[in-house]
């Protein structure tokens, strides 16, 4: 009996995802049965947080050389091979600069806590709080100063590379070359779009804008968007931290159970938030009424889904791939990217709503959601058990129990089963999308040509297994295609057992969102 139950369990949820969940109610658990404490007082901490960002660091530098074996290995007969070459030793450079982003900070973290770098900024912090007459009385006040000073130094010491990432995330102009094609093409092929056609900005124009863009613009819009980031964390997430580590400040039982169920409604709240923050980096505007929003509500009626609302964004303004997605938590509406509608036709979209009702259907988002607010649970309860330990204190160089500088301290070591959880949430989050495309294709949608309408014409490259379940949220799109290929199997197979069924429905066309792939054309590797 309990075999079968788990069996069909397996077969609704998909293996990896009730694995998962066993795993997280195991968590719970044990952090309500279990007295961990006596093994954290004889804790060597410091040798124990440096060994754990050590495991991590060669576990990324091996995935990288196996990627990058794999990127050399890579042969397309029918392709040019000059420009092969020249787009892999563009990939290669993408993943050293990778490497050399990772190395630099593993450095400079292992020097940080060596020196006891952190050890000076708060006896700085202290010093200046004692000047102007605060003592320790005013613990709250001057633990979130430290917090925010050690946020500025990270802010400063990662912005050169987050500039850079941004800038060669920005299409080329080989690029907005087939971008304007394609988009000719497919307006060619609607005749809904015909009347836009004259309206096109001419290839080399385009150019000479995104040039300008390139050059400029794109300085000041990083700029731009990390003071608005710091504004938001300013108002929004100062507050929250402080009634945060005001509760970690307070001694009283299960403290940390309390402190889950804050953060979990928290969580619950800013859900449906994000498009008031959202609004502050993108423009948002409702889908006009077209042939295209016709459709979505039709395809919605006839999948039963709860339509609140059809929203374009000027996704194009920062990234050069598509996408679409559900917005809201309680409310449920649909965001396409500008160049999504650009790129693609009126049935491919209608392809990708069709995955994304899927996920609404099977309630990936709550489920996801669900399995974060257990991680993040499984961080506080960590954190309760040592904040308070002095030894955790002394084994870093500092001489007194102070609830900021511990929220630092474990942090730096958190951040290596972060890591590790971060590709248990992959393994669940690829189930998912499996799930979103089945979903799909057996509601008449044709996922196949749909991904590869949004990947773009090019060569794409199958990467390197462990590093794509390691690094990739989504399947890549070589993966999806041969997943797509075994769900029409199975679907035939089970069609032609059954002769009394009805025919499926003819296929439209359907999309995804997954940019987890390495396209030569479009010289990305995300």
């Amino acid at each position: 009996m309990v075999s079968k139950s788990l069996s069909n369990l397996l077969n609704k949820y998909g293996s990896v995802t009730v694995v998962v969940y066993i795993w997280c109610i195991g968590i719970v658990i044990a952090m309500v049965v279990f007295n961990i404490q006596p093994l954290l007082e004889i804790m060597p901490w410091f040798k124990f947080t440096i060994g754990c960002n050590m495991f991590i660091f060669f576990l990324e530098l091996y995935l990288d050389i196996r990627q990058s074996f794999t990127i050399r290995a890579f042969n397309y007969p029918n392709s040019n091979y000059h420009e092969i070459k020249y787009h892999i030793q563009n990939i290669l450079g993408l993943i050293n600069f990778s490497r050399t982003e990772s190395t630099i900070g593993f450095i400079i973290e292992c020097l940080v806590l060596y020196f006891g770098v952190l050890v000076g900024i708060y006896n700085i912090n202290d010093y200046i709080w004692f000047y102007f007459g605060f003592n320790r009385t005013y613990e709250i006040t001057r633990g979130m100063a430290y917090l925010l000073e050690i946020s500025l130094i990270s802010s400063l010491v990662r912005l050169p590379f987050e500039m850079y990432r941004i800038y060669i995330d920005q299409p080329s102009n080989e690029d907005n070359n087939n971008n304007n094609n394609n988009n000719n093409n497919n307006n060619n092929n609607n005749n809904n779009n015909n009347n836009n056609n004259n309206n096109k900005t001419p290839a080399g124009e385009t150019n000479k804008t995104y040039d300008k863009f390139k050059n400029k613009d794109w300085i000041k819009q990083i700029i731009w968007d990390q003071i608005k980031m710091f504004l938001i964390s300013l108002f929004v997430g100062l507050p929250l931290l402080t009634i945060t580590l005001s509760m970690f400040y307070w001694q009283y039982p299960y403290q940390w159970f309390t402190i889950v169920i804050f953060v979990s409604i928290v969580a619950l709240f800013f859900s449906d938030l994000y498009p008031s923050i959202a609004y502050l980096f993108n423009n948002f505007s409702v889908l006009e009424d077209c042939q295209l929003r016709n459709e979505i509500s039709e395809l919605s009626r006839k999948l039963n889904f709860p339509l609140h609302e059809i929203y374009t964004m000027d996704g194009s303004k920062r990234v050069s791939h598509s996408n679409a997605f559900l917005m809201g938590f309680w409310t449920s509406s649909f965001v396409l990217y500008d160049n999504l509608i650009k790129q693609l036709t009126t049935q491919e979209i209608l392809a990708i709503i069709g995955h994304e009702i899927g996920h609404h259907k099977f309630m990936h988002n709550m489920k996801h959601l669900l399995i974060q607010l257990v991680f993040v649970g499984n961080f506080i309860y960590l954190f309760s058990s040592v904040v308070n330990l002095q030894v955790f204190y002394v084994g870093f160089g500092f001489d007194r129990v102070d609830v900021s500088v511990g929220l630092v301290l474990f942090s730096y070591l958190y951040s290596t089963f972060a890591n590790l959880l971060r590709f248990v949430t992959n393994l669940i989050r690829r189930e998912f999308e499996y799930a979103a495309d089945a979903y799909a294709i057996e509601n008449g949608l044709e996922m196949k040509k749909a991904l590869v309408s949004m990947h773009g014409k090019g060569v794409y490259i199958k990467p390197d297994r462990f590093f794509s379940l390691y690094y990739y949220s989504h399947p890549t799109l070589m993966e999806r295609l041969e997943s797509i290929n075994l769900i029409k199997k199975s679907l035939s197979s089970s069609l032609s057992s059954s002769s009394s069924s009805p025919p499926p429905p003819p296929p439209t066309n359907n999309n995804d969102n997954d940019n987890d792939n390495i396209n030569i054309n479009n010289k990305k590797l995300d």
